[in-house]
C-alpha cells in the first residue's frame, strides 16, 4: 500500500536517524553503510557544527517507550564523548502532529487541517536534513567522519555481530561494540536478546498491515467506501490510490485540492464504517501475529520493563 511507505517515514526518523550519518560519509567518500545507529563528535576546538535543542527528559507519566528512547539517546551521547566525538540527542517525534493512517484516513478534523499530511512530511524531511549529527559528520575530515560513523555503528561484518532474522525473511546485523550497542547493553543487559526481540517485533506491523489489506472483509468495506467516494465526485479505487494521486507539496501550505480529497476520504470512511472495520481487523490480526511471535513479544516486554529503572536513573543523571 503506497500510503504505508509514506507514513513510515515518521518512524524512520526516530529509529534510524543514524543511517543519515552513515549516508553523509558514504556520499562524501564511499564509506560503507551499516544497518542501524547514529553519531557525533567533539573536535579539538571550535563551536558545534550545528546547534540543536536539548531533548528534555520525559515527564514521570511518559510512556515507557519515550523514557527508554530518551535514555538511549543520552547514553549514546556519553559513549560518543568518551570516544572523542560529539552527539546531539534527537527527538523521537520531531513532528508530533504527523499521524499514521495505514488503511484509510478517517479523522475529518485532521483531514481539514492537514490533508494527507504532506506538509507535515515535508517538515519531517527538513528536520532530518537539518539534523546536527549528519551535518557534523559531513563537516569532519573524511577519515574522522568515517571514524565517527564506526563509533556509533561499528562494523556489522564482525564475527560477534548481533543478528536478527526478520519475520518476512532477511537477516539484520549490527556491531555489538558500537556506541548504540553499548547504550542498549547498559539498559537491557541482554543485548543479543534485546536486539533480536526489538528487530523482530518492530517488523510485525508490516505483517499485520499486509494481512488486513488482504482480508476479504476489508475489501468489502473498500467497495462501500468507493461508492461513497464516487458519489462525492472522486473516482478512485481505494484509499491508497486516492493518496497516490496527490502530488508532493510545493510549499509550506496544504493545497485546497488535497484537503478536499482527504476530507471526502475521511467522511466516507466514517459514513461507511470502513474506519471502524479497519481498526477492528487491525486488532484481530495484531493478536494473531503476536501469538505467532509470542516469544519475541514477551522477551521485549520483559526486557523493557526491567530496563525502565535503569533508564530513569540515566535520565536523572543527565
Amino acid at each position: 500500500m503506497a500510503d504505508v511507505s509514506r507514513r513510515v517515514r515518521s518512524l524512520w526518523y526516530a529509529v534510524a536517524v543514524p543511517a543519515a550519518l552513515a549516508a553523509a560519509v558514504a556520499g562524501a567518500m564511499g564509506a560503507s553503510r551499516d544497518t542501524t545507529p547514529p553519531p557525533d563528535e567533539r573536535g579539538a576546538a571550535g563551536p558545534p557544527a550545528a546547534s540543536a535543542p536539548a531533548v528534555s527528559a520525559p515527564p514521570p507519566s511518559a510512556p515507557p517507550a519515550e523514557v527508554l528512547y530518551a535514555a538511549t539517546q543520552l547514553l549514546i551521547r556519553d559513549c560518543m564523548q568518551r570516544r572523542g566525538f560529539r552527539y546531539w540527542p534527537v527527538p523521537r517525534r520531531p513532528v508530533p502532529e504527523l499521524r499514521e493512517f495505514p488503511y484509510v484516513l478517517d479523522d475529518v478534523s485532521y483531514a481539514r487541517r492537514h490533508g494527507y499530511g504532506g506538509v507535515l512530511e515535508r517538515r519531517l524531511q527538513e528536520a532530518m536534513a537539518a539534523d546536527p549529527n549528519a551535518r557534523y559528520v559531513r563537516e569532519l575530515p573524511p577519515e574522522r567522519g568515517a571514524a565517527a560513523v564506526r563509533a556509533v555503528n561499528g562494523d556489522p561484518g564482525e564475527p560477534d555481530a548481533l543478528r536478527a532474522t526478520l519475520p518476512a525473511g532477511g537477516v539484520l546485523r549490527r556491531s555489538s561494540h558500537s556506541c548504540t550497542s553499548e547504550a542498549e547493553r547498559r539498559l537491557y543487559l541482554d543485548l543479543p536478546g534485546w536486539y533480536r526481540a526489538v528487530k523482530i517485533t518492530d517488523n510485525l506491523a508490516g505483517l499485520r498491515v499486509g494481512r488486513v489489506l488482504a482480508d476479504p472483509r476489508y475489501a468489502g468495506g473498500v467497495t462501500a467506501w468507493r461508492r461513497c467516494m464516487r458519489a462525492a465526485g472522486h473516482d478512485v479505487a481505494d484509499p491508497a490510490a486516492a493518496r497516490a494521486s496527490v502530488p508532493e507539496p510545493a510549499s509550506g501550505s496544504v493545497a485546497a485540492g488535497e484537503v478536499g480529497l482527504a476530507v471526502s476520504e475521511a467522511t466516507c470512511a466514517t459514513r461507511t464504517g470502513l474506519g471502524r472495520l479497519a481498526r477492528r481487523l487491525d486488532a484481530e490480526h495484531r493478536r494473531a501475529v503476536e501469538r505467532r511471535f509470542r516469544t519475541e513479544v514477551a522477551d521485549r516486554l520483559r526486557l523493557e520493563t526491567a530496563a525502565l529503572p535503569r533508564a530513569r536513573a540515566a535520565l536523572a543523571a543527565g
